[in-house]
């Protein structure tokens, strides 16, 4: 079973109001791109790879997005590759059991790690409760928006505001 592209176009957007502010507004500007880039790598999906390399290609997409910014690419290409990232984790942290959950209440942001610019890598593939369908969908949620609050810092940008969101001390309902 798979995520709804509605599903992750949902994640796509909880993810992005957790984001750095300034990355938040170019999201938000850009959310006709980022809901594209989800739509479009969900299309795009073949089904072949497994839970670690959707990981792993979220992390690539990072890496390759912060570099991005710095070569000051269009930021309608940026947020479009963004969806990518999305969707990676939607693959990587699919619903279990036959119904995937009402996800348009009570999602939960789970914060920003003590050490919340380590490796890409490192943050892709943190272990985050998974159980249920509910855990898995705010699990992907929770990672996306960590890789976004990555490509902003390792950009140059100002990524202060994930101090405000620890995960010592979250979940946090997602904002509106």
């Amino acid at each position: 079973m798979r995520w709804s592209v509605p599903d992750e176009a949902r994640m796509a957007a909880e993810a992005a109001s957790w984001a750095p502010p300034d990355f938040k507004r170019q999201l938000a500007q850009h959310s006709r791109r980022l809901m594209q880039g989800v739509s479009d790598a969900a299309a795009a999906e073949t089904g072949t790879r497994d839970a670690a390399a959707h990981r792993a290609a979220a992390a690539r997409g990072a890496r390759s997005l912060a570099e991005a910014i710095h070569r000051h690419t269009a930021f309608d290409d940026v947020v479009y590759q963004a969806g990518g990232i999305v969707h990676e984790f939607a693959l990587a942290l699919p619903p279990q059991g036959g119904t995937a959950p009402d996800v348009s209440k009570t999602a939960r942001f789970l914060g920003y790690p003590a050490e919340p610019f380590a490796a890409p890598e490192i943050l892709a593939a943190a272990p985050l409760p998974a159980t249920t369908a509910r855990e898995r969908y705010d699990a992907a949620v929770t990672l996306s928006t960590r890789l976004l609050a990555w490509i902003w810092k390792a950009a140059g940008g100002d990524a202060s505001s994930v101090t405000q969101y620890p995960a010592s001390k979250g979940p946090y309902a997602v904002r509106e």
